[in-house]
C-alpha cells in the first residue's frame, strides 16, 4: 500500500507579509554559501527581494537560521500533548507556523505527531512556498503520524489573518517573526500579536521562540496587553547561542 501523503495547499496572494527574522552568521554558516546567505540577512533584513533571492537561490532545501525542528521536537511535542486529554480522538487541531520560510518545523511536526494537526504554514514569499512544494513534490511521500493530520502551505500577512475566523486555531508558532518585526519598530509586532490572540481559541497558545532574553520580550508582551498569561521557558543553549520559548495562552 502507498504511503501517505501530505495535503498540500497552494493559496492566491490575499495576504502581504514579509517575515523578517533574526540571523548571526555564526548561526547559519557551514560554508561560504550560507556565511554570504547569513551577511545578506544580516544587513538587508527589511527587503523583502532579498528574501526570494535566498530562497530561490536555496532550491528546494530547507533553510533554517536559527532552532530547527530537531532543536525544538521535544518541546512541541510535549506541548502538544499537553494541550489535549489522554488518548484524544477529537478533531485535527490546527496549528499556525507564522514567517515559516523553508523551515521544517511543520514537516516535522506532520510527521511526528500522534495527535491529528492542521498544519498550516504561512509566509509572504512566493519562492519559499514553491521551494517548499517542490520539496515535498521530490521527495518520498511523507507519512504523518497520525492519518488525520495535514498540511498546508499558504501566502499570508501574519499582522492581518482576516481569513481566519476567530477562535478558529489551537496553537500559533512564532519562530523568529516577532524578532524581526520588532527591528523595524513594535506597531507590527503588535499587530501580529493581536491577531494571533484574536484567531486562537480559548485556551490556545501563541508559542514565540527566540534568542530575546527575558528582561527584553517580557516587558514587549505586558506593554502589549498580554497580562499575567505569558510564561517562557529556557530552551538551552543552540550553536551557542540562548534560546527561550515564550507562552502566550488565550483566556
Amino acid at each position: 500500500m502507498a504511503a501517505a501523503t501530505p495535503f498540500l495547499m497552494l493559496r492566491p496572494h490575499r495576504f502581504l507579509f514579509s517575515p523578517l527574522r533574526r540571523c548571526l552568521i555564526h548561526t547559519c554558516g557551514r560554508n561560504a554559501g550560507t556565511t554570504r546567505r547569513g551577511e545578506s540577512l544580516r544587513h538587508n533584513m527589511g527587503d523583502r527581494m532579498t528574501w526570494d533571492n535566498i530562497y530561490s537561490s536555496n532550491g528546494s532545501s530547507h533553510f533554517d537560521w536559527f532552532c530547527g525542528y530537531k532543536d525544538l521536537k521535544h518541546f512541541l511535542l510535549s506541548l502538544n500533548h499537553e494541550m489535549v486529554p489522554e488518548k484524544y480522538t477529537g478533531p485535527p487541531l490546527h496549528v499556525l507556523d507564522v514567517g515559516c520560510g523553508t523551515s521544517d518545523v511543520g514537516v516535522g511536526l506532520f510527521q511526528d505527531s500522534h495527535i491529528p494537526l492542521l498544519i498550516t504554514c504561512i509566509d509572504r514569499s512566493t519562492p519559499a512556498i514553491l521551494a517548499m512544494r517542490n520539496s515535498l513534490m521530490e521527495r518520498e511521500p511523507l507519512t504523518p503520524k497520525h492519518s488525520e493530520s495535514r498540511l498546508e502551505y499558504v501566502e499570508g500577512d501574519v499582522t492581518d489573518l482576516h481569513a481566519f475566523p476567530s477562535g478558529s486555531v489551537s496553537l500559533v508558532l512564532d519562530k523568529g517573526t516577532s524578532d524581526a518585526l520588532l527591528r523595524s519598530g513594535k506597531e507590527q509586532a503588535r499587530r501580529l500579536l493581536q491577531e494571533a490572540l484574536r484567531v486562537l481559541q480559548e485556551g490556545g497558545k501563541l508559542i514565540q521562540l527566540t534568542d530575546e532574553d527575558p528582561d527584553a520580550r517580557l516587558p514587549f508582551l505586558e506593554q502589549a496587553g498580554v497580562g499575567p498569561s505569558v510564561t517562557f521557558h529556557d530552551l538551552g543553549d543552540k550553536k551557542g547561542m540562548s534560546y527561550y520559548a515564550y507562552i502566550v495562552t488565550r483566556s
